[in-house]
C-alpha cells in the first residue's frame, strides 16, 4: 500500500515535472510566442530574405534612373601649329569650346535633348573676314523609336518587371516567416519533450530507487534472499544512464533552438514556459487547401514571377525587332567677333538651322538578340511549371499534414489509455510484491512499461503540437497556439 501510494504521488506530481523539467538557478524562461518573436527579429537566414527585398528595391530604384533629368557640360581647349600650304596661310589654329545641356526620356520611349554651345576660333596670321570669330547656339534634338523599343508598355518593361520582382521578395520574406516560425515551434516543442522525458525518467529512477529501499528491507527480514539485491541495483544503473542521455537531448535541442534565434549567450539555458495544446481540433481539407492556395505568400511569390519573366520575355521578343527612330533637331545661333556680339545675334538675328530624318539599324544575322529571346522564352516556362510544382506540393502537403494531425488525435487518445493501463498494472505487480507474489523483476519490468508509455504519451502530445504547427505554415501563417504552465 505503501508503494501505491508513492505511485499515486507520483502522478499527481508528474505534470508539475513534466511542464518545464526542474529550472536551473540561472536559467531564462522562455514561452512560444518570446522565441518565435525573437526569431523574427534576429534569425540570419530571415535577414538574409530581406537582403534580398533591399536588393531588388535598388534594381527598381535603378529601373526607374532610365528616366532621370541628365545634365552635361564639357569643354576645352585646342591648339594646332602647321606650316602653310599656301601663301598667306595659318601658322597656328587656336579653338576653345564649352557647352551644357539636359536631356530627358520619357516612358513613350521619346529621347529630348537641350544643349547650349559656344565656340571661339582664332588664327594667326588671321584668315578669316572676322579673326577671332565667336559662335553661340541653342538646339533642340528629339528622337522617337518607330520599331524596336516603341511604345510605353516596352519602355517601361524593365521598371514593371522589377516591381514584381520587389512584390515576390516581399511576398518571400513572409513565406521564410512562417517557415522559420514552424522551425521554431518544432525546436521549442521538441525542447518541451526533452524536459518532459527528463521528468519522466527521473520519477522511474525514484521509484526503483524505493524499491530498493523496499528490497533491502524484506532481505533484512529474511523473505527475500540476498542475491535479489542486485536486479534493482542493476536497474537503477540502467535508469541513471537514461537519465543522461535526456540531458544530452536537452542540450541538443536548446542548441537547435538558439541557432534558430541567433542566441547571443549559448550558456545560459532556455526553460520552456508552454505546454503543448492538446485541444482537439477538426480542419476541414477544403478550407485548408483554398488558404493555402489563396493566401500563401510563397505561392503569390511564383505568380508575380510569372508576370515578371513574361515581362522579360515581351522585351526580348522586341530587341529581335530592327531599329528605326525618327530623329530631328531645330535650333538658332549667332557669330560676331566677340562673345557678347554673338549672342546677340543669337537672338535679333538668329542663324537657324533644322533636320530632320529616319535612322535605321539592323543586324544581318541577329544571333544575339534571337539567343536571348530563347533564354527570356525558357525562363518564363520555368517560371511557369515552378509555380504549377509548387502548388501541387502545396496541396500535397495539405492533404499529408491535415491527415497528420487527425493521426495525431489519435495517438493521444492511445497513448493515454495505454499509460492507465500500464499504471494499474503496476499498482498490481507493487501489491503483489507487497504480500511476497511478485518479485523484483516484475516490479521493475512494470515500472519501465510506464515510464516508457508515459514518455510516449508526453511524445504524442508534442507530435500534435508539431502537426498543428505544420499546419499553420503550410497556410503561410505564424499562429501561436499555446497552453499556459
Amino acid at each position: 500500500m505503501r508503494i501505491c501510494l508513492y505511485c499515486l504521488i507520483g502522478i499527481f506530481l508528474l505534470p508539475v515535472f513534466c511542464s518545464a523539467g526542474v529550472e536551473p538557478a540561472n536559467g531564462v524562461k522562455l514561452s512560444l510566442a518570446q522565441a518565435v518573436k525573437l526569431a523574427l527579429a534576429n534569425n540570419i537566414g530571415l535577414q538574409l530574405q530581406k537582403d534580398d527585398v533591399s536588393s531588388a528595391e535598388g534594381v527598381k530604384e535603378a529601373a526607374e534612373g532610365e528616366f532621370d533629368i541628365i545634365a552635361k557640360g564639357e569643354g576645352g581647349a585646342e591648339s594646332q601649329e602647321k606650316k602653310p600650304l599656301i601663301p598667306g596661310g595659318s601658322e597656328e589654329d587656336k579653338t576653345a569650346q564649352w557647352s551644357v545641356g539636359v536631356q530627358k526620356k520619357y516612358t513613350t520611349g521619346t529621347e529630348v535633348s537641350l544643349n547650349w554651345t559656344n565656340s571661339r576660333f582664332a588664327s594667326t596670321p588671321a584668315t578669316t573676314l572676322v579673326d577671332p570669330v565667336y559662335n553661340s547656339g541653342l538646339t533642340l534634338a528629339l528622337r522617337q523609336p518607330l520599331l524596336q523599343g516603341f511604345g510605353t508598355d516596352r519602355q517601361t518593361a524593365t521598371m514593371r518587371a522589377s516591381e514584381k520582382n520587389l512584390a515576390a521578395a516581399t511576398f518571400l520574406v513572409s513565406a521564410e516567416a512562417a517557415n522559420l516560425a514552424a522551425k521554431v515551434k518544432g525546436a521549442y516543442w521538441n525542447l518541451v519533450y526533452a524536459w518532459q522525458d527528463k521528468s519522466v525518467k527521473e520519477l522511474s529512477l525514484k521509484l526503483a530507487r524505493k524499491l530498493l529501499d523496499e528490497t533491502e528491507e524484506k532481505i533484512r527480514a529474511g523473505k527475500l534472499a540476498p542475491v535479489d539485491i542486485y536486479q534493482p541495483q542493476s536497474e537503477i544503473a540502467r535508469r541513471e544512464e537514461g537519465l543522461i542521455s535526456a540531458d544530452r537531448a536537452i542540450g541538443l535541442y536548446e542548441d537547435e533552438l538558439k541557432l534558430l534565434l541567433n542566441s547571443r549567450d549559448w550558456n545560459i539555458p532556455f526553460i520552456p514556459a508552454d505546454l503543448p495544446p492538446t485541444t482537439q481540433v477538426t480542419p476541414d481539407l477544403k478550407v485548408i487547401e483554398d488558404n493555402a492556395l489563396s493566401k500563401r505568400p510563397d505561392l503569390k511569390a511564383a505568380e508575380l514571377a510569372i508576370q515578371a519573366a513574361k515581362i522579360q520575355e515581351e522585351v526580348a521578343l522586341d530587341n529581335t525587332r530592327p531599329a528605326l527612330a525618327l530623329v530631328g533637331l531645330v535650333g538658332q545661333g549667332g557669330t560676331n567677333d566677340t562673345y557678347g556680339d554673338s549672342l546677340s545675334d543669337a537672338v535679333d538675328t538668329p542663324e537657324t538651322q533644322w533636320q530632320a530624318g529616319l535612322a535605321f539599324s539592323m543586324p544581318l544575322q541577329n544571333s544575339g538578340a534571337k539567343g536571348l529571346y530563347r533564354q527570356a522564352g525558357a525562363a518564363h516556362n520555368k517560371a511557369k511549371n515552378s509555380a504549377q510544382l509548387l502548388r501541387l506540393q502545396v496541396q500535397q502537403s495539405v492533404r499529408t499534414t491535415v491527415r497528420d494531425v487527425q493521426l495525431a488525435q489519435k495517438a493521444m487518445e492511445a497513448t493515454k489509455k495505454t499509460t492507465l493501463a500500464t499504471h494499474k498494472r503496476l499498482e498490481a505487480e507493487q501489491a503483489k510484491f507487497d504480500v511476497g507474489r511478485a518479485t523484483t523483476f516484475d516490479v521493475l519490468t512494470a515500472q519501465d512499461a510506464y515510464s516508457q508509455t508515459l514518455s510516449q504519451e508526453k511524445a504524442s502530445e508534442v507530435g500534435y503540437a508539431l502537426a498543428l504547427a505544420e499546419l499553420d505554415r503550410i497556410q503561410g501563417q505564424v499562429g501561436l497556439g499555446v497552453v499556459k504552465e
